[in-house]
């Protein structure tokens, strides 16, 4: 089941997600899916988190540029931000095993808390599975990650909506405990 959020705009809900919440953000527009993934890092970092942002490798560049621009970030490989492909994230020699991606966050929660960070913050563009046609393995990924997580992670998953279709968005919704898009923020029960 779906309810509406009390907040009425994705950015400032996108702001109050906090440990454990998984929520998926479907853009349609970079404005759009910069206004809502940014505010929810510029949230984690005023709160003491660590924020692991994958970007597409065609658009970390300009991804790096807007993030210092938007967030004042000189450091853009920091202890509290990094920046990196999602490519070499997700795809390891061309294959994307969920159960690695899965451990490699959880190895990456523990040394950011080592380093005094109460969580970590992940933001993931999606794009590489579709692009690499994987996928089957992104939904094992997301099945694998759960609605809640029970560790002190807080994910936004980004989508661009062009490339996915109703019954992948139907698959999406019911791996993620919260919705985002341009005009809408929703808690998934």
């Amino acid at each position: 089941m779906i309810s509406r959020s009390l907040a009425d705009e994705p950015a400032e809900y996108a702001e109050h997600l906090d440990f454990g919440d998984h929520a998926f953000l479907m853009y349609d527009t970079e404005d759009d899916k910069r206004r809502i993934a940014y505010s929810f890092m510029r949230a984690g970092l005023s709160k003491g988190d660590a924020v692991i942002y994958l970007v597409s490798e065609h658009k970390l560049d300009s991804e790096s540029r807007e993030i210092q621009k938007s967030l004042g970030i000189d450091n853009l490989s920091s202890k509290a931000f990094t920046i990196m492909s999602s490519e070499e994230w997700y795809l390891r020699k061309g294959k994307a095993q969920a159960k690695r991606i899965i451990a490699e966050w959880q190895t990456v929660l523990k040394e950011k808390q080592s380093c005094g960070f109460k969580g970590l913050r992940g933001v993931g563009e999606m794009e590489a599975f579709f692009n690499e046609s994987k996928v089957e393995e992104l939904f094992r990924y997301e099945a694998g990650l759960g609605k809640q997580f029970s560790a002190n992670l807080c994910a936004l998953c980004i989508y661009d909506e062009h490339r996915l279709d109703h019954k992948q968005i139907g698959r999406l919704i019911n791996f993620h405990g919260h919705l985002l898009s341009r005009d809408i923020a929703w808690k998934i029960t």
